[in-house]
């Protein structure tokens, strides 16, 4: 059954209450048991739509399951943390807007629109609260097993009879594996009070799918984790106009169109609004792997929920240029609920996959970003195994297959593929078991055992070879002097 989810009127609703988003405090630690319930669909290029909402039949998840090679039901073990949330979410947003939008006025010696007066005033209403909550034990392997697998999942459709529509909707047109738009796949527990948003990635070829979407999460993916519009070389078609001169951007202006023109981050607050609306008394986690994991982090950071990214580009760049607050005395990288799980054979996670010859490039992906906020179990897949740095690996299931075991950097790894024959990403497939014994270091990775330790990666640089003026400043390169542009649109 497909339901029209009332988006507009829940969302009214909400701001008239301004209560903030808040669980109820959780049991002691424990097991959660989550099963797939269903899927909604937001359109990011038709946001006045309401949200579609597809229940899923037996026959349904009979399809899933076929089609992923595991079952839509995993356990999931917890530990007891601490969160800060903000007072509310239209104090949030509206700070988040007035820090970008308020000094540009104060600067341009202007007065405050009326929207940004708005904005200053309920933004400086912003408080912070501080919960008991539950999240996933992120040094448990079949925890992370669990998690990714429901990442997974949220990449599969069933078969053409899922996309039947009540009211003669357009599938087309509308509808998340055949349209542009953020999809969350929902798992729960048996008493709906525990919830996990799976949050779909990138459709794009280039990491393992072929859909429509492709085209616009392409775009989407370049403004928010290239450095500066895609800029890539002078053969690029840009998605901004914040381009200067040589490794120049405006920072004013790259904001302006990452606040302004980016969809996804807006569409996946309405994803997360819209569950919270069918659980209102639940906890919920977030998940995704490539895009879907970069969004459940941005949105980890807007609501003060825990999420498990998957192989996600940086999305410390994108999060300050959306200027998403934080609680007074917190950074981005100390966020304790935001953990981002990849390996070192990944460019995607790594931030290696640009230069003009790069496989990302050359598919039209400028995928600069490296930085993440919060935690990073980083597994050594190219020192402990042998893996090349290969686009090939940023797949979810390589992922859940080699890597979430117990010994994952202990015993060799063959990466066969069809015949028998070797794919190339591992040269050797992994260490030689005529290798001498090394003795042990201390780096984290527990000699290949269980899962690396958390850290954060404070002191992470993105984009080092850019300079970023705020505008009217004057940049100083070589010979020449350059004139940053007042406006995005200005010369």
């Amino acid at each position: 059954m497909i339901l029209r989810l009332g988006f507009v009127a829940l969302a009214a609703a909400a701001a008239v209450t301004q209560q903030p988003f808040s669980a109820p405090p959780p049991p002691a630690s424990r097991q959660h048991s989550l099963t797939l319930k269903h899927a909604i669909h937001l359109s990011h290029t038709h946001r006045d739509r309401p949200a579609l909402h597809r229940v899923f039949s037996e026959s349904d998840l009979l399809s899933i399951e076929s089609a992923e090679g595991h079952s839509n039901t995993q356990v999931i073990s917890t530990v007891r943390t601490t969160a800060w949330r903000p007072s509310s979410q239209r104090a949030y947003q509206a700070a988040r807007r007035a820090s970008f939008y308020s000094p540009r006025a104060r600067k341009a010696g202007r007065p405050l629109s009326l929207d940004e007066l708005d904005d200053s005033l309920w933004g400086s209403t912003l408080d912070w609260h501080e919960d008991e909550i539950e999240m996933p034990n992120i040094t448990d392997v079949a925890t992370l097993r669990s998690l990714a697998k429901l990442t997974s999942n949220a990449y599969s459709a069933p078969d053409k009879d899922w996309f039947d529509l009540e009211g003669g909707w357009n599938v087309t047109d509308s509808f998340g594996w055949l349209e542009n738009g953020i999809r969350g796949h929902v798992f729960a527990d048996d008493t709906n009070s525990t919830i996990v948003i799976a949050i779909k990635g990138t459709s794009a070829a280039i990491v393992g799918g072929n859909s429509p979407t492709g085209h616009n999460d392409k775009t989407n993916d370049n403004l928010l984790f290239s450095c500066c519009c895609a800029r890539v070389d002078w053969s690029w078609s840009t998605v901004c106009d914040c381009y200067s001169g040589p490794y120049t951007c405006s920072q004013d202006c790259i904001e302006e169109a990452v606040m302004s023109e980016s969809a996804y981050y807006p569409v996946a607050t309405d994803l997360f609004n819209n569950v919270t609306a069918l659980y209102p008394n639940a906890q919920i986690w977030l998940a995704g792997h490539s895009l879907g994991g970069s969004l459940a982090a941005l949105l980890s950071l807007t609501y003060g929920v825990p999420s498990i990214s998957f192989e996600a580009p940086g999305e410390l760049l994108p999060a300050r240029r959306l200027h998403l607050p934080l609680p007074p005395g917190h950074s981005y990288s100390t966020n304790m609920l935001t953990t981002h799980v990849y390996h070192t054979a990944d460019p995607i996670a790594m931030g290696v996959c640009n230069g003009a010859t790069s496989t990302c490039s050359i598919a039209g992906f400028a995928l600069e970003t490296k930085c993440h906020s919060g935690r990073s179990i980083i597994y050594d897949t190219v020192g402990r195994l042998g893996w090349s740095v290969d686009i090939r690996t940023h797949g979810i299931r390589n992922v859940i297959q080699y890597l979430f075991v117990d010994d994952w950097g202990v015993k060799k790894v063959a990466a066969v593929g069809r015949k028998g024959r070797g794919w190339g990403w591992w040269p050797g497939g992994g260490k030689d078991k005529d290798d001498p014994e090394e003795p042990p270091i201390d780096d984290g990775q527990h000699e290949g055992r269980g899962v690396p330790d958390a850290d954060t990666e404070e002191g992470c640089v993105d984009c080092f070879r850019w300079t970023f003026p705020a505008d009217g400043e004057e940049v100083v390169g070589g010979n020449a002097t350059l004139a940053v542009r007042k406006s995005c649109g200005g010369a």
